[in-house]
């Protein structure tokens, strides 16, 4: 049988120096993914590397945390949405416990999150087209797919007032909040596993820059309406302990998930720093994971590359943007990196010690 015979390939003129450059550019493939050579997720995420797009992004983020891991620069995870709620809070508390990161910098919501399943709650699967006069009318919360009780949030409103009634009179830090609250709770009875207890147990400091913006806040503000010598907030000492621990940390880099305050607050600690006259180093590595739009100028699309023109990040960093939703590239991206480190621990940085000998 005759076989088809395929086209002469096209040419075109191109000088020596033309076809030097063209080969250049074309010399390394994209590889193809393929499943039946696949092992797991350390041989899936090193295939991503070398195919495109987002999966290429995430393989690249992947090597570049698991490389930086074997390294003591301080890892610092910024965190904004509804993440805990959502899926990845048992993910946090593995990566804590097992040294993946050194600092947290996140939203309140995700500490109501993870204080509403520390008290036996659960967050359930719904529809997003789920009928929400009803929930209204059912006391039930929704965060797009997913339900809550919102009297289990009322329980964690009264937890954070009960726990700032025992805290002396004065303003703290949300920091020193948060490392009281990991310790009242891994004394607390009937109370599971949680981000905040990890973070304490395992040294991690704990920033909540917008912490009103929370069941926390909410908490906080019931138990100063019943007291007049109150515990508080001070959001500026906040600023102050981050741009000093940046200053005795010593190499930094951030995980950035979402962005907006956390994602700010994490990288102006340099600026701050600098400002209040401490000599520190900029940011030397960063992963960002994000859907947002860099085109309207806010801080959850922006790439971390602009922020070297503000002086947060080192002119030389290695940084990965990887576009896309934090369930899904989050989970491969700290499952990877765990499993890497499985035959060579990470040692924490425990920087909580830092404030202790301030």
């Amino acid at each position: 049988m005759k076989k088809n015979k395929i086209p002469e390939l096209p040419t075109i003129e191109l000088t020596t120096p033309e076809l030097q450059r063209k080969r250049e550019l074309m010399s390394k493939e994209v590889q193809q993914i393929i499943i039946n050579e696949s092992r797991g997720l350390i041989d899936l995420i090193d295939a991503y590397a070398k195919s495109s797009f987002q999966a290429r992004n995430l393989g690249q983020a992947a090597h570049l945390y698991h490389k930086q891991s074997l390294s003591p620069t301080g890892i610092i995870w910024s965190l904004a949405g509804s993440l805990f709620g959502a899926g990845l809070r048992q993910i946090t508390i593995d990566a804590i416990r097992n040294n993946l990161v050194d600092v947290l910098v996140c939203t309140g919501a995700l500490f109501e999150q993870d204080m509403l399943e520390a008290l036996g709650h659960k967050h359930y699967v719904c529809s997003p087209e789920q009928d929400d006069q009803e929930l209204q009318s059912l006391s039930i919360d929704r965060v797009y797919d997913h339900l809550l009780d919102e009297m289990g949030l009322r329980q964690v409103d009264l937890t954070f007032k009960k726990i700032a009634s025992e805290i002396p009179e004065g303003h703290y830090s949300s920091r020193e909040f948060m490392e009281f609250t990991g310790k009242w709770m891994s004394n607390a009875q009937g109370v599971s596993n949680s981000v905040m207890q990890a973070a304490y147990e395992k040294k991690v400091p704990i920033f909540i820059p917008a912490i009103n913006d929370s069941s926390i806040g909410i908490g906080l503000a019931m138990h100063q309406n019943r007291k007049q010598n109150t515990m508080s907030i001070d959001s500026i000492k906040d600023l102050r302990e981050l741009a000093y621990l940046k200053s005795k940390c010593g190499d930094t880099g951030l995980i950035v998930v979402g962005g907006g305050v956390p994602k700010n607050y994490s990288q102006d600690a340099v600026v701050a720093a600098e400002m209040l006259g401490y000599k520190v180093d900029k940011h030397k590595f960063g992963i960002q994971i994000s859907t947002a739009d860099v085109r309207d100028g806010g801080l959850s699309g922006s790439t971390l590359k602009e922020a070297i023109s503000w002086g947060k990040n080192d002119k030389e960093i290695e940084e990965v943007m990887v576009w896309g939703e934090a369930t899904v590239y989050f989970s491969l991206l700290i499952g990877y990196v765990h499993q890497k480190l499985r035959d060579k621990r990470r040692k924490g940085r425990q920087f909580t010690n830092i404030f202790k000998s301030k």
